[in-house]
């Protein structure tokens, strides 16, 4: 099993080797998954993140129902936004950023209780599972929403027909 990376790009100049005809089998195209941002990109999961914070924090500044439910929602509608006008199948990158969103929040929600003597005592006792429910929470929701999204995107950009 061949461990090593090449970072030369092919001789024929397509520039990847991954998905493409290459005469040397698939095993040379699985040591180039990832060397140009197929299997994650990070400029992907930045914009994932922000798009899902940003969706989380004009949740939690809904009024009625502002808090958690609101950044919940706030972060399954980012992610649907996401899945509908990206092109490219990001799962990989919106289920990571919605896993730090969600611990990231969840957390942030436990602030205002934190400065007292009994928040800083709940949040060393709970704090692991709290942040583990959240990021739970946030993983399901983006990828929930980013998964309608991109149903959505698809079904407005199919051809009808026979």
């Amino acid at each position: 099993m061949d461990t090593s990376i090449d970072v030369d790009p092919p001789a024929d100049g397509s520039g990847s080797s991954v998905g493409g005809a290459d005469p040397s089998g698939p095993s040379a195209d699985r040591s180039r998954v990832g060397m140009n941002g197929r299997l994650f990109a990070v400029r992907a999961f930045a914009v994932a993140a922000v798009a899902l914070g940003v969706g989380g924090f004009l949740g939690g500044l809904v009024p009625i129902v502002g808090g958690t439910l609101g950044r919940a929602v706030g972060v399954a509608g980012a992610a649907f936004l996401l899945g509908a006008l990206l092109a490219d199948r990001r799962y990989v990158e919106t289920a990571l950023a919605g896993i730090v969103v969600g611990a990231a929040t969840s957390l942030l929600g436990l602030l205002t209780v934190g400065f007292l003597p009994v928040g800083v005592r709940f949040l060393g006792e709970y704090g692991v599972g709290v942040a583990g429910f959240g990021a739970l929470l946030g993983l399901v929701l983006a990828v929930v929403g980013y998964y309608f999204g991109r149903d959505l995107r698809d079904g407005l950009t199919r051809e009808v027909g026979a």
